[in-house]
């Protein structure tokens, strides 16, 4: 008999099909693209990250996820130096992301102590290079994890060119998305599937968008500054742009962490709630489709409050690309396997 609210519930899951909402009208209008730098990106990329990591499961992972891809199409018009960095930036997300939760590359999923001190060794090299008096110039250990040191590229960046209200906002989204990773992991070792309410507020960290949208100044080469960086519309742009990013990528990712299986998704929590895999996927589609207005109400008002600052326009749009990029790069990289061209409401999967 099914445990509800275990993981058993969630293997209950394999063999459904799972018909994809339309992904693609709400934001038909939102601007995408692929940057030209894409295929050098690419050769760079497979060079440093064999350096980083050596031949072996953890590179052909990374690989498979194709972040150079992910980089050219959230960040199309970013100049070659700045799209590189979003490009490192999703490797250290890839590469910290498997080296927690990814059984065949770790025991840390089941080991709360070992985690934890990985998670803190992580905290360590972010204030090292973001806090108020970065340790520049000191080598970073050799005896960190890879995916740890895979940091020390944008750490270096930031703290040399960032200016301090950005480094501090870099700097809360990724101590954020550490402290969420460990409470879900706290979660899944309980083996008692969150309320959807508990499960959104937590997936806001754990998603990681909120680091890299606090990396979009740097990469789109301008400086909001204070007062806008952290007025409500400005914020509440960034906000539902982390919640879009993340509750699609919970959809295209749910027959991947079925492989575990892994219950922190917006699907199968609300799976556990409905006993229905097409009632929980549309109302994942309702939070969506409520989230993208909520962002276009409040980039309407943030342009309305500052109608001079050319910045906050790039900003947003860079936002909107964000959302697009992700999707193009969902159906694209290997890790999903998705197998489908299209999200126009007519495609499925079998989980």
């Amino acid at each position: 008999m099914v445990r509800l609210g275990s993981h058993d519930y969630v293997q209950t899951l394999r063999g459904q099909t799972l018909r994809f909402p339309n992904l693609a009208h709400p934001m038909k209008d939102w601007p995408k693209g692929m940057n030209p730098h894409y295929e050098d990106l690419r050769l760079v990329e497979h060079i440093e990250l064999k350096k980083l990591v050596g031949w072996g499961k953890a590179y052909d992972m990374c690989v498979s996820t194709d972040c150079p891809y992910f980089a050219a199409t959230w960040f199309p018009k970013a100049s070659w130096d700045r799209v590189w960095l979003g490009a490192q930036v999703c490797t250290f997300l890839y590469l910290w992301d498997d080296a927690t939760d990814t059984p065949e590359l770790t025991n840390m999923v089941n080991d709360l102590d070992a985690s934890n001190q990985f998670r803190e060794e992580t905290r360590k090299q972010i204030d090292r290079y973001l806090g108020d008096k970065p340790l520049l110039g000191v080598a970073t250990d050799s005896h960190l994890p890879p995916a740890v040191r895979s940091f020390d590229r944008i750490g270096e960046t930031f703290a040399f060119r960032m200016t301090r209200g950005q480094r501090v906002q870099v700097s809360n989204e990724l101590h954020k998305y550490v402290d969420a990773c460990e409470a879900e992991q706290l979660s899944e070792l309980r083996g008692q599937a969150p309320t959807i309410e508990e499960y959104l507020q937590r997936r806001l960290g754990t998603s990681a968008v909120g680091f890299v949208i606090a990396c979009l100044e740097y990469i789109l080469g301008i400086d909001l500054g204070d007062t806008i960086r952290n007025d409500q519309y400005v914020k509440a742009v960034f906000d539902e742009t982390v919640f879009i990013i993340a509750i699609v990528n919970d959809i295209l990712s749910l027959r991947r962490e079925l492989r575990y299986p892994f219950y922190n998704n917006a699907v199968a929590v609300l799976y556990h709630q409905h006993q229905s895999l097409q009632k929980a996927v549309d109302e994942t589609y309702r939070l969506i489709l409520r989230s993208i207005k909520k962002l276009e109400d409040a980039a309407k008002r943030a342009l309305e409050r500052y109608p001079e600052r050319q910045g906050l326009a790039t900003w947003i749009e860079g936002c909107k690309t964000m959302c697009t990029g992700n999707v193009a790069w969902s159906l694209h990289n290997g890790r999903y396997a998705l197998g489908v061209e299209a999200l126009d409401g007519t495609t499925t999967i079998t989980l």
